[in-house]
């Protein structure tokens, strides 16, 4: 073979060689995953692979007619890019451009630009590569703090991230309203530093268990300190978490001012446990506190002092002066009291006008004695109410643990039935608790029992005791009187069981029992005499007369009796007008003008004044038989008595009124109020309370 053919064989292989190599080159570049557009010096574009076809979204055949890069991917910035790497030939690198016209919407392209040099001339290679994922995530992750920063500083509560010992390293604006500190001042502090003492422990425990990995999430309710002294409550809820960088422990702590609702908890929890009046405690809070004391009293071999304490005349008060009066005084009685006592003791209102109190860690009763004494001094100080001087006074009644009972009930119910011979024996006094007084209380108990019994089985009955004309002898009216004769016992007297009567209400009944069968009995007398008997007199009770019409009802039972109002006169208390001067004023109206008579009984008793007197309209006046007993005796005439019932006399003279003298029980009685004007009486001396039977004969006798 000669030499020319061996030269264009070899110029033939290796052109097949750079053909082959060619096809080579373009199924790896076709192949790349990355896109490649090659465009020449005019902006055409030459060539593209099928992962840049992909990407675009055009067909093959879309490069038949060179079309400009523009047209493919009309971006400002590409274009501009693509002019400076043609003009300078410097790389052109990551520049990102959206394209639009895909069904899923607007993508991203990043590409990066060469300029390169070929037999034709200069081309540009963009080789480029589908961003959209990378870039929404970075977008997604940028939003995400973009959030998370606002929210961080923006939160309705306070947010602080710390390290595992407790130091602040980033705390939002709220964290710094609750506290008061500015946020540079809480970077330089630890979580302790504005934690309230009492709230430490049990904080600095709840780190330790996030720190150890005990808990992963933990809350609770603690009390911060805020720089200008204040406390203030607030709900922390804290979490554990791990930096992505450094791995270190970092502690999330989420702070909610709960001090409103804590306020309103107290308020409620107050209000449960206090008086609304006067602040103290109730009956509520008063039984945990005295089982406290006699709990802490039996480990320590101590003793507790209980006081019932219960105001006296307290309804006179409330009555004459009014119920805003009435309240200020009880206020003015709970300051008295809690000013008397030690922080440990425990004084409650239990109730209206009565409070109890707890003495806590007595050695013996002499020391309840002092506080009591004490306690009386403080009550009895005068008080101004609404323009009057009053000077309240209490009856206490002591009960001490484990004397008088091992436990609440039965240390209050002692000090109970105390409190109630205090009252008895006078008030403004103390008595201790004694074993007799269970059988009195048990007495009442029998007597109230029996009391019920005897109106349903109708064992009272009336007796009756004669009003005479001291000058002729003569009969003038007859006071009904009850008694009660249970079944198969002894006739009770009236002082045995009235008070009674009084304090649980049943003189209720037991009054509109007496005033009827008092009328039906006046009209048995009227047919006797055939013509009007002398004047029936019935007492009425307080708690009756303050009964809701009461006048309706004498209206009623007069007309069922077919009895004259003229023949019936009711007698009231002095202290029942004091009570509540405008009410009995119009009650009292209403049975006059009816044509009832009206008595003041046991008038010079209850303090009431003439100016007072006068409004009532009344017809009689009746001289308390307290006074009357000492007028006159062996000893000869006492001076003040004397000059009491000379007075009334005289005021019933100068009102036009009737006086009725009660209890004359001898001569001398009868001689002195006689002569100083005094003609109609009642007493022993002349007859004592005898049955309707005795005084139909007395009647008929007197008629003949």
């Amino acid at each position: 073979m000669s030499g020319s053919d061996n030269s264009a064989d070899a110029i033939a292989s290796r052109k097949r060689f750079l053909e082959l190599g060619k096809n080579d080159m373009l199924q790896v570049i076709d192949g790349m995953p990355a896109g490649l557009l090659v465009v020449d010096e005019q902006r055409r574009v030459r060539a593209i692979n099928s992962t840049m076809s992909a990407m675009l979204g055009i067909p093959d055949d879309a490069l038949a007619g060179l079309p400009s890069l523009e047209s493919l991917i009309p971006a400002v910035e590409l274009g501009e890019r693509v002019t400076a790497a043609l003009e300078t030939g410097a790389p052109q690198d990551a520049v990102v451009v959206p394209v639009d016209g895909h069904a899923d919407g607007v993508r991203w392209f990043e590409f990066n630009i060469r300029r390169t040099s070929q037999s034709g001339g200069v081309q540009l290679l963009l080789i480029g590569q589908d961003v959209t994922f990378r870039r929404q995530a970075r977008q997604r992750l940028q939003e995400s703090e973009e959030f998370f920063r606002l929210t961080f500083s923006q939160a309705a509560i306070g947010i602080a991230l710390l390290s595992r010992e407790g130091r602040f390293l980033r705390v939002n604006r709220k964290l710094s309203q609750i506290v008061g500190f500015s946020e540079i001042e809480l970077l330089q502090r630890f979580f302790h530093q504005v934690t309230h003492p009492d709230e430490l422990d049990e904080d600095k425990a709840l780190m330790r268990r996030l720190v150890a990995g005990e808990t992963r999430d933990a809350r609770r309710e603690s009390r911060y300190l805020c720089k200008d002294g204040r406390t203030v409550w607030v709900a922390l809820s804290a979490s554990t978490m791990r930096e992505a960088a450094s791995g270190q422990l970092r502690l999330i702590v989420a702070v909610q001012d709960i001090s409103r609702r804590k306020e309103a908890e107290e308020a409620l929890l107050r209000m449960a446990t206090h008086d609304t009046l006067t602040g103290l405690p109730n009956r509520l809070l008063l039984q945990d506190r005295l089982a406290q004391a006699i709990a802490h009293a039996q480990r320590a071999r101590r003793q507790v002092g209980v006081m019932f304490i219960d105001l006296d005349r307290f309804k006179h008060v409330n009555d004459s002066l009014g119920h805003e009066a009435g309240d200020q005084l009880i206020v003015e009685i709970a300051r008295r009291l809690s000013a008397v006592l030690r922080e440990s003791d425990t004084v409650a209102r239990q109730g209206g006008d009565e409070f109890v109190v707890v003495l806590a860690d007595l050695a013996s009763s002499d020391d309840a004695a002092l506080v009591a004494g004490k306690l009386l001094e403080s009550l009895f100080e005068p008080l101004s109410l609404v323009g009057h001087e009053v000077f309240p006074s209490g009856s206490i009644g002591i009960a001490m643990y484990p004397g008088d009972g091992r436990d609440s009930e039965a240390l209050l119910k002692a000090a109970d039935s105390a409190m109630y011979r205090a009252k008895a024996s006078g008030g403004k006094r103390y008595d201790f608790y004694a074993d007799e007084m269970a059988a009195e209380a048990q007495a009442h108990l029998r007597i109230e029992h029996g009391l019920q019994r005897g109106l349903l089985r109708g064992e009272f009955v009336l007796h009756y005791q004669p009003q005479v004309d001291a000058v002729s002898g003569r009969i003038v009216g007859v006071e009904a009187l009850v008694r009660w004769q249970p079944e198969g016992g002894a006739m009770v007297p009236p002082n045995d069981f009235i008070p009674l009567a009084e304090e649980t209400g049943l003189i209720v009944p037991i009054g509109e029992w007496v005033l009827g069968e008092a009328l039906r009995q006046q009209a048995r007398f009227a047919a006797l005499l055939g013509g009007a008997p002398p004047r029936m007199s019935v007492n009425m009770s307080a708690r009756q007369f303050r009964e809701q019409d009461v006048a309706g009802k004498v209206e009623r039972l007069l007309q069922e009796t077919g009895c004259e109002p003229s023949w019936l006169t009711l007698e009231i208390t002095e202290s029942v007008l004091m009570e509540n001067p405008s009410a009995a004023a119009a009650t009292m109206a209403r049975l006059s003008s009816m044509g009832v008579h009206l008595a003041v009984d046991d008038f010079g008793t209850g303090y009431s004044s003439l100016a007072n007197l006068k409004r009532f309209p009344i017809h009689c006046l009746k001289i308390d038989r307290s006074f009357v007993s000492d007028i006159a005796d062996g000893a000869g005439i006492d001076g003040d008595d004397a000059a009491i019932v000379k007075a009334v006399i005289a005021l019933a003279q100068s009102m036009k009124l009737e006086v009725i003298a009660e209890g004359v029980e001898s001569a001398a009685q009868l001689d002195f109020l006689g002569a100083h004007g005094c003609k109609r009486m009642q007493g022993f001396y002349f007859s004592r309370p005898v049955t309707a039977e005795a005084v139909e004969e007395l009647l008929k006798a007197q008629h003949c």
